[in-house]
């Protein structure tokens, strides 16, 4: 995956975002229960070089729910079949 860029200003290295995958929950038949095809985004607020200070006040403002207590922002997405187009999802929401 290239750099993600976020706004003009902000463009993040790909090595600032982690991924994590698990098996997705509701109907899917067999399958479902097989496969992982559920992404977890993991990014690292408070560790990343990226952000000024003022753009990690405003992420912990608006986002402090979905940031766990060790600094790291989780964005999940388990609506799709497949872990590619889970991953697409997840990096969309992430950027919105």
């Amino acid at each position: 995956m290239p750099d993600l860029e976020i706004t003009p200003d902000l463009v993040l290295p790909e090595d600032e975002l982690a991924f994590e995958t698990s098996r997705s929950g509701g109907p899917g038949g067999q399958h479902v229960n097989k496969v992982e095809t559920r992404v977890t985004l993991l990014f690292d607020v408070s560790g990343s070089p990226s952000l000024s200070d003022a753009q990690r006040a405003r992420i912990r403002e608006k986002l402090r729910t979905r940031i766990g207590k060790d600094g790291r922002l989780r964005v999940s997405s388990g609506v799709h079949r497949s872990q590619g187009r889970n991953r697409a999802a997840v990096v969309e929401r992430f950027v919105a």
